[in-house]
């Protein structure tokens, strides 16, 4: 996971922290965690039932009172072989952070803040109780860990979404890719053409401003397709937030807009170089650097508009 993905999922955190703290006790609590304590098939049908319900729940593991891990992690379906990069068995957490909160909270559950998981290396959350017995001796504990990414999905609603969510990014890959693939012919086409007006000689500017149409047409292909490739495969979008919705829509209108503009300006002046049809050249020019215009005006209404909404709401 990149650095941006993990501030994003810890700005989504500090929104639903509340939530999240409170539905992590209450579920830890409703285990028998004693019966948990050194037993580990009951942990692998506790993680497996959890997960059913909540898909968020990544693994459960125990540890003895100097929190030396007693049994090994039990892993729900969730978690990739890959992924399962726990020390396992007789692994020393004394120094992990959920062990530090939950030290001196006896039978009481705690919920740490995110950090990056041992195990699997992707931020979580654990939930842990501190065991202690009527007469006060200490048990051990129990730890029940999740997944950031798929518990902020989870509570906004977006289960569904985040599962296909790796093929919209394939398939948005490949059009931008494809964008891309179709400028760099383009930019070829006119070094093609720039080297035939040199040794032809004659029309050197008629054939001057096809390559430069050529040339900006394919700097507007390669600026869509970079666009494309950064806002939906390698930014991590909160399709919730306004300010997310309103990067998007300015920078593809904003490609769209030099890219008419630029075509609209070429055309002015290709019609001044041309005889007879010049006329209708310049007609279609206006009219295109027109809805340049009228696009530039609209995306202003747009962001001024959500700005005034964005000052409201807060």
């Amino acid at each position: 996971m990149s650095t941006s993905n993990h501030i994003h999922l810890l700005q989504q955190y500090r929104q639903h922290e509340q939530t999240i703290h409170s539905l992590m006790e209450s579920m830890m609590t409703s285990l028998n965690t004693q019966a948990l304590l050194h037993d580990g098939a009951a942990q692998q049908q506790t993680v497996n039932q959890l997960n059913r319900a909540y898909p968020f729940v990544e693994l459960l593991y125990s540890l003895d009172p100097r929190g030396v891990q007693i049994i090994d992690s039990a892993y729900s379906p969730n978690v990739s072989e890959r992924h399962r990069r726990s020390l396992g068995k007789g692994s020393d957490r004394s120094n992990r952070p959920y062990v530090m909160l939950a030290r001196e909270q006896l039978n009481r559950a705690v919920v740490t803040k995110p950090y990056l998981s041992s195990a699997t290396h992707q931020l979580s959350v654990s939930a842990v109780l501190h065991l202690a017995d009527d007469d006060g001796n200490d048990l051990g504990y129990v730890v029940l860990n999740f997944n950031l990414q798929r518990l902020i999905a989870y509570l906004n609603g977006d289960g569904r979404r985040t599962r296909f969510h790796p093929w919209f990014q394939g398939i948005y890959g490949l059009i931008g890719g494809m964008l891309i693939l179709v400028s760099a012919l383009l930019l070829y086409s006119a070094g093609k053409s720039m080297f035939g007006v040199l040794e032809a000689g004659s029309n050197i500017a008629t054939g001057a401003f096809g390559i430069v149409i050529m040339i900006t047409l394919g700097m507007s292909i390669f600026d869509l397709g970079k666009t494309i490739l950064e806002e939906e495969v390698l930014v991590s979008k909160d399709i919730h937030h306004h300010d997310t919705t309103r990067r998007t829509i300015s920078r593809f209108m904003a490609a769209i807009i030099i890219a008419v503009s630029i075509e609209s300006l070429l055309l002015m002046f290709k019609s001044l170089l041309d005889g007879g049809d010049g006329g209708t050249q310049l007609i279609s020019a206006v009219w295109m650097l027109l809805a340049a215009v009228a696009m530039l005006v609209g995306l202003g209404i747009y962001l001024r508009l959500s700005q005034e909404r964005k000052r409201d709401s807060a």
